[in-house]
């Protein structure tokens, strides 16, 4: 696509002899370079930016949002956002942060007390649904129109041309429509910014911010310090995914290769805490080989541990990337669905069960069958305790009625 709009942050040699950081703009940046660098949790990393850069004594921005690539690269959706949904609300959060005296370093520190808070997360709710293929990223951003126009465009198209010309994007003019069908009240940002997260092999996401409600000159120091922090995100959310990798490498099953029970203890508590910021739903299945002592009995434990092979094998095979397969504990399997509702986890375990019971015919031992449970946390409200309960509940219900089947345990927390 032509680059056919001025690049809003420093491109030149001559550009960058303009950057001038006032002692503010200093003490901003090396805070929270230190904050992002201390860290190795994603959602703190991104806590951390958004609080940054939507403070008074950061770069003063009035909102944030941070939108990750999943780990396919095939879409980016809401990760986190900071910062008043109204006017009025973002007048009365500036009152509090003011009569409370509350610094930028103070609000770095308290993640841990906020990060479960629904109070602190109902810009991320609200835009939670956000949602771009990687796929079709052409196709969005010929839609684009000119930087300078007067109106509104979908926030989809304008992150589709910052990836695609890898660049920030910004306009005083364009309002960034983020809506849905059920939308009753429109949502839009307004004199924006959009800065793509990149590495030299991967989308990471975006970083878009706003004044919405102030008037908001940005320098040319400023930009620059937006893009850098920009920069250093992007560089600490892979390191913090390489290292969740790695662990996750120290962490697997020794005989099927899946996650073990503590890496699922791990990535479920993660993901409902996500599900809780952003109000995306989360289902489990759990799953159990049918009558497998007497499978071991008649076969021997080497065909018994090889069918555990089996059954792990098709599961994996049948999940998607986001998914997270794990042997929780002898024949006891849990698949994580991360953005899968009730009715869609319900249809993957069908799907399961008769994947299983098809291809398990052509084994030396012939057909075994497992039976399943499935429980939903539909905007990440229940913890993983509960959640897995509800899921073994249907999964002993679905053995008392004959096996071989799937049962659900429904119930909004």
């Amino acid at each position: 696509m032509p680059d056919s709009h001025p690049s809003p942050c420093p491109q030149s040699p001559d550009d960058l002899n303009q950057i001038v950081l006032s002692p503010q703009d200093l003490a901003f940046e090396r805070l929270v370079t230190k904050a992002i660098l201390q860290s190795l949790q994603i959602d703190k990393i991104l806590y951390v930016v958004l609080s940054g850069v939507t403070s008074g004594e950061g770069l003063g921005f009035n909102r944030g949002l941070f939108l990750l690539a999943d780990d396919g690269q095939r879409s980016l959706r809401t990760g986190m956002a900071v910062g008043a949904i109204h006017r009025e609300e973002a007048f009365r959060i500036w009152e509090e942060m003011v009569a409370k005296d509350l610094t930028l370093e103070a609000l770095l520190s308290v993640y841990d007390s906020v990060k479960d808070d629904p109070d602190a997360h109902q810009l991320s709710r609200r835009l939670g649904y956000l949602h771009l293929s990687l796929e079709n990223l052409s196709e969005h951003a010929s839609m684009a129109p000119d930087l300078s126009t007067i109106g509104r465009c979908r926030i989809e198209t304008m992150l589709a041309q910052s990836l695609l010309e890898r660049r920030p994007l910004h306009s005083q003019t364009l309002e960034l429509a983020c809506e849905q069908i059920s939308d009753s009240e429109p949502f839009s940002f307004v004199n924006w910014w959009i800065v793509p997260l990149l590495t030299s092999e991967r989308i990471v996401g975006c970083l878009v911010v706003d004044h919405a409600f102030s008037d908001g000159e940005v320098s040319v120091g400023r930009q620059h310090l937006l893009a850098t922090i920009a920069d250093l995100s992007a560089i600490a959310i892979e390191k913090s995914k390489i290292f969740d990798e790695m662990r996750a490498l120290a962490q697997v099953d020794g005989l099927t290769g899946l996650a073990n029970r503590h890496t699922y203890n791990q990535a479920i508590h993660r993901l409902l805490t996500q599900g809780r910021q952003t109000g995306r739903p989360l289902s489990i299945i759990v799953l159990d080989i049918d009558h497998f002592k007497r499978f071991n009995d008649k076969h021997g434990h080497l065909a018994g541990d090889d069918a555990l092979r089996f059954v792990a094998s098709v599961l994996r095979a049948n999940a998607r990337k986001t998914d997270i397969v794990a042997r929780y504990g002898g024949e006891e399997f849990v698949v994580v669905l991360p953005d899968t509702t009730y009715e869609q986890a319900l249809s993957v375990a069908e799907k399961l069960i008769s994947t299983v019971r098809v291809e398990s015919t052509t084994t030396a031992w012939g057909t075994i069958t497992i039976c399943a449970g499935v429980a939903s946390s539909p905007e990440g409200g229940m913890d993983g305790t509960t959640l897995f309960e509800n899921a073994d509940k249907a999964l002993y219900r679905a053995k008392r009625n004959g096996r071989d089947r799937v049962e659900g345990h429904f119930r909004i927390p």
